[in-house]
């Protein structure tokens, strides 16, 4: 926290005015209100005493802390994402750069705030003139970078490799990436399975399930990459008919496993783009669409909700909802940012000539790119 949010916090905690603190210390009231308005800072010579009378020490006082509470984590990463939909991506890289600036030992933080403008650069990725992407583009990877080198070993250092990994293949900086992939550690136990056999003895069984679906998912879900990674890799040898197989199982998994919305047509649709099977192409992009707008699971009517892997944690999810409004928001940023990259992606250019393509963008384009979606707006 600033200095002037540690005063006004400790003082509240207290039950001190203002005017008392001003009493206290030999200033007047209105000093203490600037103070705490962080117009003014206090003098060097009042700080001590300060900081006694507020029951704390100088290093807490004057932020020295080096690092924050996973609370604290969590709100300024939120509050980042939230500059960035009211008022803007460079808001909200400025908000992220002055928080990083004000701790830049917690590398939780630095981390956390680089994936939250990743994610902010993505939404945003079909403006690039607009915002000139590129430039926030190479701010991510120096802190991803940052991270890297700063942070102990552990999971916060290699999760900023692991991302770093990405950066550099897509540069085509290939040694760079060898060299991180070969410091990384190899699979080692999951201790999620500890943890919900703990919880489970113990009479917690919503948790212990919460935990074992999540662990399912995040397994699923890096199974599905690796699929489309060895669909593509198939493709580029020339073989066609072992690259729709996998898709197909790809698309079988999805619909065993209940992953949301267009995933079962992710890889299929995917297939048919590298192939530049144009009316195949279309037909499952209008699908994956269509189930943006209106979420459905697979044909077989499962839903999130109702899948008995997914039980206890779409429920978490509903308590964290505000309602359908906060869904449909959320589908429809969703849905934005896939119209974008069908719109500016270079994969999708053998598309753009179609009228049946441009149909369908002009009728998304008009429902998600002129101001109606959350979190859109250029302001």
């Amino acid at each position: 926290m600033p200095v002037n949010t540690v005063i006004r916090t400790k003082r509240k905690e207290l039950g001190l005015t203002q005017e008392q603190v001003a009493q206290r210390l030999g200033v007047s009231a209105p000093a203490v209100n600037k103070w705490e308005s962080g117009s003014t800072y206090p003098d060097i010579t009042i700080l001590p005493a300060l900081a006694r009378l507020l029951e704390t020490d100088l290093n807490t006082l004057l932020c020295f802390r080096e690092e924050l509470t996973e609370q604290e984590i969590v709100r300024d990463i939120e509050e980042v994402a939230g500059t960035v939909k009211e008022k803007g991506i460079e808001a909200g890289f400025e908000l992220a750069e002055r928080k990083m600036r004000e701790y830049p030992n917690c590398m939780e933080l630095i981390q956390g705030l680089t994936t939250c403008l990743e994610g902010s650069v993505i939404l945003y990725g079909g403006k690039e003139m607009e915002y000139n992407l590129d430039k926030y583009r190479k701010k991510i990877v120096a802190y991803y970078e940052f991270v890297f080198r700063n942070a102990k070993e552990g999971r916060i250092k290699n999760s900023a490799a692991y991302m770093l990994v990405g950066k550099y293949v897509g540069r085509e900086q290939y040694e760079q990436a060898e060299e991180l992939i070969n410091i990384l550690p190899e699979r080692e136990a999951d201790k999620r399975i500890l943890q919900a056999n703990v919880l489970q003895c113990q009479g917690r069984l919503s948790e212990a399930a919460e935990i074992l679906e999540g662990k399912i998912i995040g397994d699923v879900n890096e199974i599905h990459i690796a699929l489309d990674r060895l669909m593509d890799i198939t493709m580029d040898e020339g073989n066609e008919a072992d690259a729709e197989k996998i898709a197909d199982i790809g698309s079988r998994m999805a619909e065993l496993f209940s992953l949301w919305g267009y995933n079962s047509i992710l890889l299929p649709m995917e297939l048919a783009v590298k192939k530049k099977d144009i009316r195949e192409s279309v037909r499952y992009i209008r699908e994956m669409l269509e189930r943006c707008v209106a979420p459905t699971m697979t044909s077989s009517e499962n839903t999130a909700e109702q899948s008995v892997l997914m039980r206890h944690i779409s429920s978490r999810r509903e308590e964290k909802n505000t309602g359908e409004n906060a869904k449909g928001d959320a589908y429809a940023d969703i849905a934005a940012t896939v119209v974008r990259a069908l719109q500016f992606s270079p994969e999708y250019e053998f598309l753009r000539e179609d009228e049946e393509f441009q149909s369908l963008m002009e009728e998304y384009s008009r429902k998600y790119q002129d101001g109606e979606t959350a979190g859109l707006s250029s302001e």
